[in-house]
């Protein structure tokens, strides 16, 4: 196996499953390196998700890359925005990705209004809706590789203020799929 593994490479021809959890750590911060998320292709990266066991995707989300990985989705999620019910009204939603290494959660922000979708790290708005849950379901959410219906219906989303808006968060997004 090549000492570098492309991203892209993984989600298009590397079974993930025959690489060791380090090795995969390795791949995505390679990958992610000075910026890097931008060139990864995110119907590959949603194959990649798909194709990775669970427990290699908690190593993934339990590692120092853990930051990286986030920070790749979020910086990307006005892409996927789609106008579609926007609003003139400002819509804010409090992403609390938990099971950071610290313990700690990674938090977000998007604020979503006239059609633009804005993210920050800092959460300095009344939110409409804040989500929680741990980075695997996160990964599977925004990849397309699990219903946020089901698994709020058993717990491993937890939603707080409107319920209704969160629901049609998808319908928000252009979910690349693998």
């Amino acid at each position: 196996m090549p000492e570098k593994i492309d991203v892209n490479e993984l989600g298009r021809s590397v079974d993930p499953k025959s690489l060791s959890n380090e090795q995969l750590v390795d791949a995505l911060r390679d990958g992610l390196a000075d910026g890097g998320g931008k060139d990864i292709d995110p119907s590959l990266f949603a194959r990649l998700v798909k194709s990775t066991g669970k427990g290699q995707l908690e190593a993934v989300m339990s590692s120092e890359v853990r930051r990286s990985v986030l920070d790749a989705i979020f910086g990307r999620m006005a892409e996927f925005y789609s106008s579609k019910g926007s609003s003139a009204k400002r819509q804010v939603v409090h992403w609390h990705v938990t099971g950071a290494p610290a313990g700690d959660s990674d938090d977000y922000q998007t604020a979503m209004q006239h059609g633009v979708c804005e993210v920050d790290e800092a959460l300095t708005e009344e939110p409409r809706t804040e989500l929680s849950m741990d980075g695997v379901q996160f990964l599977k959410i925004v990849t397309n590789n699990a219903s946020p219906v089901t698994l709020f219906m058993t717990r491993k989303i937890k939603v707080s203020g409107d319920i209704g808006f969160a629901t049609a968060l998808q319908k928000m997004f252009t979910i690349p799929s693998a």
